[in-house]
């Protein structure tokens, strides 16, 4: 199959030669400079991807996919009405009903204070709808205790800063008042610590802390009430379609939140970060399109005399622009294909043998996290392609406005 003749010359001119060896050094610095943007380009994407995946899971495990709450933000009355309602969207897997309240645990032996969001909720039904990952298990709260007291179940940072262990007392205070004939006191009630769990989430496992239900809501003076339905999908993966089924499914007064949603600002700023590094680690493709740039100049200055040849021969003004653009491209396909390649082994090696410890008494992670995104590799590539073409465009402009009659008159 004979090539077209621009593509012969593009590449015959890109081929090292003993007499154009600086040319071909050249060349080959610019190949470099493309490949290194590259895969510069795709290890950062890979790791701010990598972060953000890992953060989506942990909130995936210790949270609900989706919160049916009152419009108005208050408790309502919880009815298995409501509960069978949202178990008939098609895509709802299982859902458990939440009472929630703020408070300010203390441990009984060492008055160790500590701020804690109290989830009241039904052991057997929440087991089914939130993951509390390692140790952790609200089977706990089923277990009766020597003492006769009700459970708790805590995060391990929050048990942590209590310095509670399992069979500790845990008075639990909360912002709601006693009426007494002297003055108001604030409700609270001491339980005892069943168990632990470690969600690899900070916020969670730092503050949160579970209850029974019917416990909470003796203790909030609201029996019968909930803050909130937690669900659960079949499939994570359509969050949207069946966040908006259960809105249509339920009507006015629900509200339905995604963890997306209550997420929102942590994962906005994790893709303002992401788009910040990719346009730092951008520049590396500028200034590799710069040495194409450089690169084709100098072509066009070393070539004057077969320019001019070609023209002389019928050679029209497009076709030798077209030359010059297709020497830019090959530079720019074959930097971006070895960048991409060298890109996505290395990001993968960086994963798969966590390269990169951290400190987990620092960070949330013990490794920097990496995961090579396919949409990701392909808009490097296609963006290293397009920055590449138009670094060939002043030069092959260039070479069209070259006097044939100047360039061989000594010939």
């Amino acid at each position: 199959m004979r090539l077209p003749f621009e593509l012969h010359l593009a590449l015959r001119y890109l081929r090292f030669h003993r007499g154009s060896a600086f040319l071909s050094v050249i060349t080959l610095i610019s190949v470099a400079g493309v490949t290194v943007g590259t895969a510069a380009l795709v290890i950062a994407l890979a790791l701010m991807t990598g972060f953000q995946e890992d953060l989506r899971e942990r909130i995936l495990r210790g949270s609900a996919h989706l919160t049916v709450m009152n419009g108005t933000g208050s408790t309502f009355d919880l009815d298995e009405d409501l509960l069978r309602r949202i178990e008939d969207v098609p895509g709802v897997g299982d859902v458990g009903a939440v009472l929630y309240t703020p408070a300010m645990l203390t441990n009984e032996d060492l008055g160790s204070p500590a701020y804690a969001q109290v989830h009241g909720v039904d052991p057997a039904d929440h087991a089914r709808v939130v993951d509390l990952g390692e140790g952790g298990g609200f089977e706990a709260l089923e277990v009766g205790t020597e003492s006769g007291r009700e459970g708790i179940i805590l995060g391990r940072e929050l048990a942590a800063s209590l310095g509670a262990l399992e069979g500790d007392a845990i008075r639990v205070l909360v912002p709601r008042m006693t009426l007494t004939p002297f003055a108001p006191i604030p409700r609270s009630r001491v339980f005892e610590v069943v168990g632990f769990f470690h969600t690899d989430s900070f916020l969670q496992d730092s503050q949160r802390a579970y209850v029974r239900i019917d416990s909470a809501q003796t203790l909030l003076g609201a029996v019968g009430r909930a803050s909130w339905v937690d669900v659960r999908l079949e499939d994570e993966s359509r969050l949207a379609e069946k966040k908006r089924a259960l809105i249509s499914g339920l009507g006015v007064p629900w509200l339905v939140l995604d963890m997306i949603e209550q997420n929102s600002e942590l994962l906005k700023a994790l893709n303002t970060e992401k788009l910040i590094l990719f346009l730092a680690i951008g520049l590396i493709v500028v200034v590799a399109a710069l040495n194409i740039v450089s690169t084709l100049i100098l072509m066009v200055t070393d070539k004057i005399k077969e320019i001019g040849t070609l023209t002389a021969l019928g050679a029209r003004p497009a076709s030798i622009a077209t030359i010059f653009m297709l020497q830019g491209l090959v530079i720019g396909f074959v930097g971006s294909a070895t960048g991409v390649t060298v890109g996505s082994v290395a990001s993968m090696w960086l994963d798969r043998y966590r390269m990169i410890p951290l400190n987990p008494d620092v960070y949330y992670l013990t490794y920097v996290p990496f995961e090579t995104s396919v949409g990701d590799v392909a808009f490097v590539a296609a963006l290293t392609l397009a920055v590449s073409f138009a670094a060939t465009l002043y030069p092959a402009w260039k070479a069209t406005t070259l006097d044939p009659v100047e360039a061989i008159r000594y010939e």
